[in-house]
């Protein structure tokens, strides 16, 4: 538990306390919270994968066998697939801050090139920047203004679609099937058999899995919200706004 609040932390305060702000931010890295919380505790009952599985077998090689057996059936990575599709997520989500972040270093720029009197030798640097006064203060990003901006958000956004729903798809088609409770017929080169072997605690393996699947789906489902919302607010309805205006 240490470990996971130690990585929960910095999520949180990154949410809280960063100054550059648009829509759905604190959303997103809210799933990324949860998303962190419920892999910790999804990958409890995988831990100990090798022994939970158990095969039939009275031979002299029988661990061999067993092994041969367990590398056949798990032939994907696990948890490690799951930890994979976590840091994608991620990436998706900072890919926005660190294009929020530039924007605001560029805006204040700006800003410091019209106020008179200002040093830019000395204040056009990241640091001069940094420490200028309009550094300290709330910004939030207009997509109506910023198109590249918004372009950039869909993309992230549309990237969050496909990381989530692949790795829905994974765990629904391909680790579900392989706690699904039956017997496992295992005949390999190595060992003919046929044995029989079976993966022990499968509910709680199944359960683990349900909840890593819920909380992608609800990702998925939030985020062509999202999407499609702001293709419509921001660039169908908001392109008609402005042409009445003008």
């Amino acid at each position: 538990m240490a470990a996971i609040v130690t990585g929960l932390v910095p999520i949180l305060k990154t949410a809280v306390e960063a100054s550059t702000d648009y829509k759905g931010r604190t959303l997103w890295f809210g799933f990324l919270s949860i998303r962190l919380v419920t892999l910790y505790v999804a990958e409890m009952p995988w831990g100990k994968l090798d022994i939970d599985f158990q095969c039939n077998m009275t031979a002299e090689n029988s661990e061999y066998c067993r092994r041969s057996c367990f590398n056949q059936h798990f032939d994907v990575p696990v948890v490690m697939l799951w930890n994979f599709s976590y840091v994608l997520f991620s990436v998706s989500v900072l890919m926005m801050e660190l294009l929020a972040s530039q924007l605001r270093h560029s805006l204040i720029k700006q800003r410091m090139k019209r106020e008179p009197g200002s040093q830019l030798a000395g204040e056009d640097s990241l640091t001069g920047v940094k420490g200028h006064g309009l550094a300290k203060k709330d910004m939030m990003i207009d997509f109506h203004k910023q198109k590249t901006t918004l372009l950039v958000y869909l993309l992230c956004v549309g990237m969050r679609v496909g990381i989530e729903g692949t790795f829905l798809s994974v765990l629904i088609f391909w680790h579900l099937p392989k706690v699904n409770g039956a017997p496992i017929h295992c005949s390999t080169p190595l060992c003919p058999g046929p044995s029989q072997c079976l993966v022990r605690f499968d509910s709680e393996k199944r359960m683990s899995i349900y909840s890593l699947a819920t909380i992608s789906a609800t990702i998925v489902v939030t985020s062509i919200a999202f999407f499609l919302y702001s293709m419509c607010h921001y660039l169908i309805f908001g392109r008609s706004k402005l042409e009445s205006v003008v």
